[in-house]
Parts: structure tokens; sequence; C-alpha cells
């Protein structure tokens, strides 16, 4: 089930802090772009993007690292409802779960397709993967 209108414009306001706790747990990789892509997509989620790579052929892999990472609706759902120190809490909560849940949602999905550490991928285009639920953690 899509979110709503209602609740895609409550995410805008979480917008920036789930965008700086996914930076901020990609700490290996200060120059990744991350920007929230709520209502986009079918499922709202997040790109990190790698600063270009100059490989001299730029239709040759590895390409700059451009992916979509699907965010668990139920948990979007729970992070707009919540209040004031709760909403911090699960904040916080993502942040520190971000990339654990990347890796293994890269490693199941997309298995040798992705580099994270080096910001490359080996196909062209936008690669996606899907976040497990927290609680699924």
């Amino acid at each position: 089930m899509l979110l709503s209108d209602e609740e895609l414009a409550r995410l805008e306001g979480v917008a920036p802090f789930l965008e700086s706790e996914a930076k901020t747990s990609l700490n290996f990789a200060p120059d990744y772009e991350v920007t929230a892509e709520f209502a986009a997509h079918l499922q709202p989620g997040l790109r990190i993007r790698a600063a270009n790579q100059d490989s001299g052929d730029a239709d040759a892999p590895p390409y700059p690292l451009n992916l979509f990472v699907g965010l668990p609706l139920d948990e979007l759902r729970e992070l707009i409802e919540a209040k004031d120190s709760a909403r911090d809490a699960m904040i916080a909560r993502f942040g520190a779960s971000f990339t654990p849940r990347l890796l293994r949602a890269i490693e199941t999905e997309t298995p040798g397709a992705i580099n994270l550490d080096a910001g490359v991928q080996n196909e062209a285009g936008t690669l996606s993967v899907m976040l497990a639920e927290l609680s699924q953690t």
C-alpha cells in the first residue's frame, strides 16, 4: 500500500534527518550524495550517488554508484506518527541500523553488482534494493 498525500507531506519534515542519518552512517563514503525520494516512486526511499569516477570510458564498467534504497512503509508510518522524543529516538535508530541493513540488502538482492566502499556498480543506470524492517534485523 502506498503512502497517502498526508503521510508524504508529514515525511517531508523528517526527510532531512533521514538523509543526514544515512549519510553519517556511510562514514566511509563522505562524498556520497544522499537524497530522499518519497513521492517520486511507488516505494519511498533514499537515493545514494557517488561522485563520477574518472575512468576514461564513461560507457565501461564500473559505473558511479546510483542506488535507490527502498524504505519499509511500516517503518516510515511509525516515524511520522511518533511524537517528538519517540521520533528522535526512531531517527537515531534508523541511522544506527542503516548501513548494516543496506549491506545485507545489497548482499541479498544484488550480490556482486555494487561495491559500496568504492562507490561503483557494474551496471549502468539505477540499481535498487529494499531495506528489511527494523524488527527483522
